[in-house]
């Protein structure tokens, strides 16, 4: 049974993004201030994430997810912000026939319409999806590992 209390809840978030971010080499000295600078995080608000302490506001989970390697949607659940059910749910649009290849370009806020997504937290998800996947593709090294940084927790 998982713990319900805010704590609970702030220790599970860190037992994801602390590992990650560790994996992603913000470690040791001037790690903190690398952070603050790859997030736009405050350096108290870092420091409190590090320490375990505090869930940064959700309006940086795409820049804490691009420095931890993580998608921001696993962030998004570990706040509990979405249900672990959202991510067993996804499929991809070729899984369901909705490609729509050479139909033209629209831009991802056109896309979030068009599917449907309506809701700030669905439309916050969308995009930042949508802006990890436009992020440069892993190195090769990553391509040897394609379960990604939590699937080896």
């Amino acid at each position: 049974m998982t713990e319900a209390t805010p704590q609970g809840r702030v220790r599970r978030f860190c037992a994801i993004v602390l590992p990650a971010l560790e994996a992603a080499g913000y470690t040791g000295y001037g790690s903190q201030q690398r952070l603050v600078a790859d997030t736009g995080m405050n350096k108290s608000t870092v420091s409190r994430l590090l320490n375990g302490e505090q869930i940064p506001h959700v309006k940086f989970f795409p820049a804490l997810a691009k420095a931890a390697g993580l998608d921001p949607v696993e962030l998004l659940v570990a706040a509990e912000i979405l249900p672990p059910e959202y991510l067993e749910s996804q499929q991809t649009l070729s899984e369901n026939n909705q490609s729509r290849v050479g139909s033209g370009s629209i831009t991802p806020e056109e896309a979030a319409e068009g599917l449907g997504i309506h809701d700030d937290v669905g439309k916050f998800t969308f995009l930042a999806v949508v802006e990890k996947l436009k992020s440069p593709q892993p190195d090769e090294d990553d391509a040897a590992n394609p379960g990604g940084t939590a699937a080896q927790m």
